[in-house]
């Protein structure tokens, strides 16, 4: 892994290592399971570790956890926590990932099949 300035980088992280934003920006958010716990808290708001596992079905809670605090660290997500119940939201730098998932989920909807619509939540047709 190359030295890179600017950025965190943690040693089992792995990284592009190119001097290109689009690279950068995958160092951090594309990872397994990541945009999809973006996706969650863009949709639905503060997220429990219990919700995301509930909604994310199939992800280890260990690897849920490391993408987690990893977001939190890099200043996508912050953690609250409130009457003993910690919840994790979008920084403002975090807010700017929508349009992002939105261009995805637009790119995604041709992929579905035929009825996909009328079983995932209103909030994924949202415009924010």
């Amino acid at each position: 892994m190359g030295k890179r300035t600017g950025a965190k980088q943690s040693i089992d992280r792995k990284s592009y290592d190119l001097f290109c934003p689009i690279a950068r920006a995958l160092d951090l958010v594309g990872d397994r399971w990541t945009l999809l716990i973006l996706r969650d808290v863009s949709l639905f708001g503060p997220r429990r570790f219990s919700e995301l596992r509930a909604n994310l079905q199939g992800v280890p809670p260990t690897l849920l956890s490391t993408r987690l605090k990893t977001l939190v660290d890099e200043g996508i997500l912050e953690r609250s926590e409130e009457n003993h119940a910690v919840t994790y939201g979008f920084t403002d730098r975090g807010r700017e990932i929508r349009p992002v998932l939105a261009a995805l989920r637009d790119f995604g909807a041709p992929l579905m099949p035929r009825g996909w619509e009328q079983k995932v939540p209103p909030q994924v047709f949202r415009r924010r």
